[in-house]
């Protein structure tokens, strides 16, 4: 199902108007949509069945036949903390962490970060914000996930530390087995994903004497970092009820 979104204030007295470029090219070229179709659509807080009425160069107007709220987005606020890794894979972790109902995904430089993106990390924010909006449609979320700039795995503590409940951190020298339930009143929770070539011991054990940071395992078995991304992510989701 195609879903499209439209702006708050494009919404208005059972009227809507689409007015982004590309979504009116796809409606009319691709989906080949026309006067008295239906589509669907979003403003981030309703969903909308809708019905066109007309069509132009710089906009569509819909009339709005019926209305109903959409809950798809997490109640809890979670957060990923991805140490950044090669190009396609980064951009499958960026992919399904939307798609999974992480709210805020914060690239992290960490010592084994083998990719230096310093001189173009503008441009490959903005790459992976456009991953993160056509991830957002496809599972029919109401919002997009902010992605932060990059920060290194140092900053953590300074800028972020004091806004979660929790940070959970996958680490594969930590054999003990992981216990997953987490308090009810945990609202923003963290979990931090190492690059590669994993963690050095130094980064866990000054992440290790704050009081709201916890090491845990995945299993036995060495991870790739996308995997443990997507793994750890799911596994939360579950324990959240949100799966």
């Amino acid at each position: 199902m195609s879903i499209f979104f439209v702006e708050k204030q494009n919404v208005e007295n059972d009227i809507a108007y689409i007015t982004d470029k590309e979504d009116i090219n796809h409606i009319v070229k691709v989906l080949r949509k026309r006067k008295g179709d239906k589509i669907n659509l979003c403003d981030g807080k309703y969903d909308y069945s809708a019905r066109i009425v007309e069509i132009s160069r710089d906009k569509i107007k819909l009339l709005i036949e019926g209305k109903t709220l959409n809950d798809r987005e997490s109640i809890k606020n979670i957060f990923l903390f991805q140490c950044i890794i090669k190009n396609q894979k980064m951009d499958i972790v960026i992919q399904k962490a939307t798609e999974l109902g992480v709210k805020t995904i914060v690239p992290v430089v960490s010592k084994r970060v083998v990719i230096d993106i310093s001189e173009k990390q503008g441009k490959k924010v903005e790459r992976w914000r456009k991953i993160a909006q056509e991830a957002q449609k496809q599972c029919l979320r109401p919002v997009s996930p902010l992605i932060e700039m990059p920060i290194r795995i140092c900053e953590i503590k300074e800028k972020y530390l004091d806004k979660l409940d929790i940070l959970l951190i996958p680490y594969e020298k930590e054999l003990r087995p992981s216990r997953w339930s987490l308090p009810s009143d945990y609202n923003n929770i963290g979990i931090l994903i190492g690059p590669e070539g994993g963690f050095e011991e130094e980064e866990i054990e000054e992440l290790k004497t704050f009081k709201n940071v916890q090491v845990i395992s995945l299993g036995k078995r060495i991870l790739r970092s996308e995997t443990a991304s997507i793994a750890a992510l799911s596994i939360l989701m579950h324990e959240l009820e949100e799966m």
